[in-house]
């Protein structure tokens, strides 16, 4: 069986047989179990891949294997695959499904065993890529939408008139913790504060990397500034260097082991007067 067309003859000639052919086997495949994407949605990808093929096989069977110049293209096109797929929702068995009912559609038309060979072992591989790009990319969404909640979500509140808290929790980034600073210190200008607290209960061990990080960014914002930062419930080696940052900065800075003594603290600075009823 080593007579016959090649596989880039059999693409030239059969594109649009192969794309018509694949949306009906996908649409039927057992391979997908959501079935949350049509095969109308991918029809222009599926051509790009077909048309990319053809152009790595005129180069040979042999160069028809992953990581090779001709085949570039095709891993660049699946890895983009797989991050739109991840962005409609749809599911790795829907990405399986679409390049491997496209193998078996353009192996069909083949009659050499060396471009079988060849075409499966790239096949596998392009699903391969399209499946990593697909889960990158839903790891990045989820993220994304983590952080977009801990920062819209995480406290950044007047605890009473003119004590201004930021409660930190989970493990922000650097760029969210930036944001959250940033507000804490708008809030503390707003109402004429004399301390901001930063408060670590919740902080996790990556969160206080990334506040050692975002915390230079807010002490150039508040710079030549009276404003005084209350440090609660942080570990030893986050307060230790805290408290050197914001002397370099210029910047009154107290520690408290708990939130309520550096609440008092601040009631205290900002002119309250408490009272323990007997």
């Amino acid at each position: 069986m080593s007579d016959g067309p090649d596989l880039a003859a059999v693409l030239r000639e059969r594109s649009s047989e192969i794309l018509a052919s694949w949306i009906v086997r996908f649409e039927r495949s057992r391979l997908r179990f959501r079935r949350a994407t049509k095969a109308a949605t991918h029809t222009a990808q599926v051509a790009n891949i077909i048309e990319a093929l053809t152009v790595a096989a005129g180069a040979g069977a042999d160069e028809l294997r992953p990581g090779s110049i001709p085949t570039r293209e095709l891993e660049r096109i699946a890895a983009v695959l797989g991050a739109q797929f991840a962005s409609e929702g749809a599911t790795g068995y829907d990405i399986a499904a679409l390049l491997l009912e496209l193998r078996d559609v353009v192996a069909a038309g083949l009659t050499r065993d060396t471009e079988t060979a060849s075409l499966t072992r790239l096949f596998e591989w392009l699903t391969v890529v399209a499946l990593d790009g697909f889960a990158a990319a839903g790891l990045q969404s989820l993220r994304e939408r983590v952080a977009d909640q801990l920062e819209s979500g995480t406290p950044v509140i007047e605890l009473l008139p003119k004590v201004p808290a930021v409660l930190l929790v989970g493990a922000p980034s650097a760029h969210t913790i930036d944001s959250l600073l940033a507000r804490a210190w708008m809030l503390a200008v707003g109402t004429g504060a004399p301390c901001l607290i930063i408060d670590c209960h919740g902080l996790a061990e990556v969160g206080e990397t990334n506040l050692e990080t975002a915390y230079r960014g807010f002490l150039e914002q508040a710079e030549g500034s009276a404003l005084q930062v209350l440090l609660s419930n942080a570990r030893r080696p986050l307060r230790e260097k805290l408290s050197a940052m914001t002397a370099e900065g210029g910047l009154a800075f107290q520690q408290f082991d708990r939130l309520d003594s550096a609440v008092a603290h601040s009631l205290e600075r900002a002119g309250h007067l408490l009272m323990r009823r007997s």
